[in-house]
């Protein structure tokens, strides 16, 4: 007895038995929807340790040879490391340790702490290592607060935003342009020589009185706590601290040795829109945290809070994700909802009225269900979700359309309602159920793809996993219960057009089809050749390079940032103004591309100090939030190369590039990594690979990251100087001293931490003036000085901002950004390996490599491969354990390489070029296909169970189904349909994918229906030659 066959009794006699289980499954699904995050990707996350060492005024050299060498032999080799990165600029190291997925963190990173806390040769003047995980934040939107106000009110006007916001339950809320608070003490050269005091000295008194001390308890009849109070908050009582008593008797104060005054920090961003001061807050959320909802939150409040602030202060909400989550996810949902209409519409047309009815009841109660199990799963309804769910429209009527019609036929033949209902359940278990289980098979190897790509796509099979679970209890418990009631009814008469369209479609099938189907049967060789020679010419096709491949196209960005470089040791303001010129150029390009006045730029803001996490004076970024790419028609592209084109000259300014901020995987199409030199050498090779890509059409903007910085001043300590008790050491402590400041103290000043820095006179810049500075000779009391030229040599001579090692080799990357149009970015890289990289590696004995997205396309489409092995595996067991059978599945699995034939012919008819989503969608589209296969072959199967020979049990057995393989068919692919024809930019990257799954499964399901019957036929052919027997009595076999 089938196993089934108890649970569908029960359920098709229980008085409402489906009907209770059809609610649940919808408050499952209301459940769902209501605690579901919305996004626009499928959440994607790297296990990283961040480790950052300070070491104020060191040049990057330095910081990578005594920190990032230090630390990296030490950490690399750690278990379950990944990957050692990290990066050495002028003042700090940062590093970056990633884990593999698989990696308990808490462990982990237990693990660099040891590692780090142990090492004894850091340098002493550096700062305490900070080691923490990184945490998963999106950003969510952005507030602009900008006006004509001096800095401190400005950054109070921030701080009661964001203060207020935080209090609203935001996650999180960074600041940029909002620089930290300093002290400075500014020493007097001839005050320091009169009283013969040195800013360490300052130093040391200002740590030691500035700070409250507890005294301990005084114990009497009431107790008291005692407590030594002399923590100095402010410019002012800074100034009053006691160096020491005076000559004359009086106390020497700070403020009679220096200038003391409450500032910023210098090396920090400035935050400018226009010629206005701003600071720009951006919400995160978590992994948890709900984009929409944050953004009401964020809508309110500032709408609340403006109305008391002045009336010129300006905030502005901009960079809103929210709004392009839901703009785009409208537009999956219009889709979606499109083409479930045309497959009601479908079902209507070709199956009875009731039948039809309850077969489409049963798509939202899947679909309900499924965002009930999604919630248990921890997924997010994404575009990636979103799009599984529409492709699985068409999956879940399959399985109750071959069950309703198998239904109508037992009430052709003169079964009653009940047993009809249960009939077609049980009957269809078996075909059903393998169909189910190969689409499975199909797709649950995509979650064996690692990396982000595979955190990206994982949502794909987890979605149709969760449909077809929820799909077969509705067609085995469900829908029998609302068959036996449907059909227990009187049959009425259908409508004219109906009965002349059914009689239409058995005519067609009767005759031409079965005539068609007889032609394949008895001319197999043929057919059989001109199928093969289909799939040759698709093959040619991709070999070729007529279809070509690019990893990941993302969808088409709505900001825009220009990183602007000017000559190292440029002043800020010299850069502001500068940059200043760069902005009017954008607004300049939006008049030029809207004569009539269409808006294309939204806000802008600029940061003064910084490129991405880069800073220095000479370095600026602006970011550019263009309007909406659906209401606009000028592309983000010609918006960056109209940018581009109006550029002004400026003096100073070494070069300035325009990027689009796009989603999806990260990391650049062109990025190639030269290691294995010191970074003198690796310039040198870099320049000429960036010369060498400048040559290929569609590369633009070829730089490298290993960037020029200030000259750097070499000194070396004469004999003068070590006979007086100079070292390196003492040098470089007291020229830092000097020129960047001694930090005195850090302390906290309501939720901020300030930081009272001791400089002296800033009269040293150039290297003559460098050279005339006095030191304090080691060991002087009272202190002598000596000039910096007597007691060392200084040489002149370039140095480099940041250098960056991989595993601790030297690291240098040059990239490039790649014209869409212009073909395929790998086949560039393909070049340059062949040619230029490996004469520039044999120049300079370097090695290379390619990193972005080149590095994430060759991890994942290894995966990939491993899981379409596995998934045919897998879907050749599930067949041959069903059918019982070793030669069954093979031939039910011909059918699956012609997908592949309408793959390719549908993006080049529809000029798309392959993708990794369309790998997806073919590795899924294999499981899809094999269902129609399995119809026609259980169907034939019973044929020849009722003693049928061979052909007949074909032909009839084909015809039997060519309804139900129809009907399959036309229902996945209209459920894309609309999406085939879909203009949104942002939906584009979705296309290759459902090119592949709606042509391939066209294609193939019009080829399954001839290619099987030939393929049995050489199968039978086969075991007469086996047997010797030449007879052929299976069928005619006319010569080809």
């Amino acid at each position: 007895m089938n196993p089934i066959t108890p649970a569908v009794q029960l359920f098709a006699r229980h008085r409402n038995a489906a009907n209770l289980l059809f609610f649940s499954m919808i408050m499952l699904g209301f459940f769902g929807l209501s605690n579901l995050n919305i996004q626009f990707f499928p959440t994607t996350e790297i296990k990283n340790v961040s480790i950052v060492v300070p070491w104020p005024g060191a040049a990057a050299q330095d910081v990578d040879k005594n920190i990032v060498a230090t630390v990296q032999p030490e950490v690399r080799f750690i278990d379950g490391v990944k990957e050692f990165s990290a990066q050495s600029r002028e003042g700090v190291a940062l590093m970056n340790v990633e884990f593999y997925p698989e990696t308990d963190m808490q462990r982990a990173i237990g693990d660099v702490e040891a590692a780090v806390n142990a090492l004894t040769t850091l340098p002493k003047d550096a700062e305490r290592p900070v080691i923490s995980q990184e945490t998963f934040f999106e950003p969510v939107v952005s507030v602009l607060v900008s006006g004509p106000f001096e800095e401190r009110a400005l950054r109070a006007f921030a701080k009661q935003i964001r203060d207020g916001l935080l209090e609203r339950g935001i996650d999180k809320i960074t600041l940029e342009g909002y620089r930290d608070e300093e002290i400075w003490i500014e020493a007097r050269a001839a005050q320091l020589r009169r009283y013969a005091i040195s800013p360490d000295a300052i130093a040391e008194r200002v740590a030691g009185s500035s700070l409250d001390v507890p005294g301990g308890v005084l114990r009497g009849a009431v107790e008291r706590q005692v407590r030594a109070v002399g923590l100095a908050l402010t410019a002012e009582e800074v100034g009053a601290i006691s160096l020491r008593n005076a000559a004359d008797g009086r106390q020497l104060l700070v403020s009679d040795v220096a200038r003391v005054t409450d500032t910023y920090d210098a090396s920090q961003p400035e935050g400018w829109a226009g010629d206005d001061r701003a600071i720009r807050l951006t919400l995160l959320r978590t992994k948890n945290g709900d984009a929409l909802k944050m953004t009401e939150i964020t809508r309110a409040y500032i709408a609340e809070t403006v109305q008391s602030l002045p009336p010129t202060l300006n905030v502005q909400i901009f960079d809103v994700n929210a709004d392009k989550i839901v703009q785009r996810i409208n537009v999956l949902l219009f889709n979606g909802l499109t083409g479930m209409v045309l497959v009601l519409a479908i079902l209507f047309l070709f199956l009875n009225g009731r039948i039809a009815f309850w077969v489409a009841v049963g798509i939202p109660a899947s679909l309900m269900a499924t965002f009930g199990v999604m919630f248990y799963l921890d997924m997010t309804i994404n575009m990636l979700s979103l799009f599984a769910l529409i492709m699985t429209i068409g999956i879940i009527v399959d399985d109750a359309i071959v069950v309703g019609e198998h239904s109508a036929t037992l009430i052709e033949r003169g079964d009653d309602a009940l047993a009809a209902a249960e009939g077609g359940a049980i009957r269809m278990t078996m075909p059903i159920t393998a169909a189910a289980l190969t689409t499975l098979a199909a797709f649950i190897p995509i979650l064996t793809i690692g990396g982000v790509m595979g955190q990206f796509v994982r949502d794909i099979p987890l979605v149709l996993l969760s449909v077809l679970v929820a799909s077969l209890i509705e067609c085995f418990l469900v829908l029998p219960g609302h068959l036996s009631h449907a059909l227990s009814r009187p049959q009425t008469e259908p409508a004219a057009w109906r009965k002349q369209f059914f009689e239409a479609f058995d005519n067609f099938r009767d005759t031409k089809f079965r005539s068609f189907v007889t032609k394949a049967y008895d001319r197999r060789y043929t057919t059989s050749a001109v199928g093969l020679a289909v799939l040759i010419i698709s093959i040619g096709l991709l070999a070729g390079g007529r279809v070509p491949f690019r990893f990941f196209p993302s969808p088409e960005g709505e900001v825009i940032n220009a990183y602007v470089f000017f000559q190292p040791g440029t002043k800020r303001a010299a850069t502001k103004a500068g940059t200043q010129r760069i902005e009017a150029a954008l607004y300049e390009a939006e008049k030029e591309l809207s004569p009539e006045g269409e808006k294309l730029v939204s806000i802008v803001f600029t940061q003064i100090g910084r490129t991405r996490s880069v800073f220095g004076d000479e370095r600026a970024l602006v970011s550019a939030e263009l309007t909406a790419s659906e209401t606009r028609d000028i592309r983000t592209r010609e918006i960056v190369g109209k940018w581009e084109e109006l550029m002004p000259e400026i003096a100073g300014l070494r070069y300035v590039f325009v990027r689009e901020r796009r989603g999806g995987p990260p990391g650049r199409d062109i990025d190639i990594q030269l290691q294995n030199a010191d970074p003198e050498v690796l310039k040198k090779a870099a320049l000429e690979v960036r010369q060498a890509l400048e040559q290929y059409p569609g590369i633009t903007r070829a730089r490298d990251n290993l960037f020029y910085n200030k000259q750097e001043l070499l000194l070396q300590v004469n004999a003068q100087g070590k006979a007086l008790g100079f070292t390196n050491q003492i040098i470089g402590t007291m020229t830092r001293g000097t020129l960047q400041g001694v930090i005195a103290k850090r302390f906290a000043r309501g939720d901020e931490e300030v930081t009272i820095r001791v400089l002296q006179p800033r009269d040293a810049t150039s290297p003559k003036q460098l050279a005339d500075i006095e030191l304090t000779v080691p060991g002087t009391n009272p202190p002598r000085f000596v000039p910096l030229s007597a007691v060392v040599d200084i040489v002149e001579k370039p140095g480099f901002s940041t250098i960056r090692r991989t595993d601790g080799q030297v690291t240098v990357s040059v990239v490039a950004d790649y014209d869409d149009n212009s073909g395929n970015p790998n086949d560039v890289l393909t070049a340059m390996a062949n040619d230029t990289l490996l004469k520039v590696a044999a120049k300079y004995n370097i090695g290379f490599s390619f990193g972005g997205r080149n590095e994430e396309q060759m991890e994942t489409m290894g995966s990939l491969r491993i899981g379409a092995i596995m998934g045919l595996g897998l879907i050749y067991v599930i067949l041959a354990f069903v059918f019982a059978s070793y030669s069954r599945p093979i031939i039910i699995m011909s059918v699956i390489p012609f997908g592949l034939v309408g793959m390719v012919t549908g993006h080049f008819v529809m000029g798309f070029d392959l993708t990794f989503l369309s790998m997806v969608g073919l590795l899924g589209l294999s499981g899809i296909l094999v269902n129609n296969s399995i119809i026609l072959i259980s169907r034939i199967e019973e044929r020849r169970d009722e003693g049928e020979d061979l052909r007949d049990a074909v032909i009839n057995g084909i015809c039997d189904r060519f309804r139900a393989v129809m009907l399959t068919s036309l229902t996945t692919v209209l459920g894309l349909a609309p999406l085939l024809f879909e203009t949104s930019v942002q939906a584009q990257f979705l296309l290759p994918m459902v090119i592949t799954i709606a042509w391939g499964l066209a294609f193939a399901s019009l080829i399954v229906l001839f290619l099987v019957p030939s393929i049995l036929g050489m199968q039978e052919d086969l075991r007469a030659r086996m047997r010797g027997d030449h007879r052929r009595d299976h069928a005619p076999f006319i010569a080809e």
